[in-house]
C-alpha cells in the first residue's frame, strides 16, 4: 500500500518547528496543550491499479486542524505555515483554511483545511530539512 502520511507529519514538525510545539495525529475536541496542530490523514483510495490489482498510484487526502486559545491570529499564522508546507510537498488545497466553531469549548479558536494529491507508486515525498 503507498501511504505517505508519516513523512508529511515529520515534515509538518519540521516547518513549524518553533511556532508550535504540540503537533499531533490524535484528533481532539479540546487538545491537553495549546497551541496544537492536527494533522490527519482522512483518506487514502487507490487512483489507479494494474491488470494484477496491484496499487499504481493512491488520492493522499490530509486535513490540518489549528487550535488555540490565545487568539484567532495565532491559529491563523499556525495553519498558513502549514498550508504553505503542504504546498511545497506537491498537495493541493480543497477547503480552507477556514475558521470553525469548536464544540468542545467556544473559548478555542479553530481553523481547518484539507489537502489532497496523488501519489504513484515508488514516489516518495522529499524529506525536509530541519532548521535546528
Amino acid at each position: 500500500m503507498i501511504d505517505n502520511w508519516n513523512r508529511v507529519l515529520t515534515n509538518i514538525k519540521i516547518a513549524e518547528s518553533g511556532t508550535c510545539p504540540n503537533i499531533t495525529s490524535t484528533n481532539s475536541d479540546s487538545p491537553a496543550e495549546f497551541p496544537t496542530l492536527l494533522v490527519d490523514q482522512i483518506d487514502n483510495p487507490d487512483t489507479a491499479v494494474d491488470l494484477e490489482n496491484s496499487e499504481n498510484a493512491m488520492e493522499s487526502t490530509i486535513e490540518i486542524q489549528t487550535y488555540s486559545i490565545k487568539s484567532l491570529t495565532e491559529s491563523r499564522k499556525i495553519i498558513n505555515i502549514a498550508c504553505d508546507a503542504m504546498r511545497q510537498m506537491g498537495y493541493r488545497r480543497r477547503m480552507g483554511p477556514k475558521q470553525v466553531m469548536n464544540a468542545g469549548n467556544s473559548k478555542i479558536f479553530r481553523m481547518v483545511a484539507r489537502f489532497s494529491r496523488v501519489i504513484g507508486v515508488g514516489e516518495e515525498i522529499p524529506k525536509f530539512e530541519s532548521n535546528q
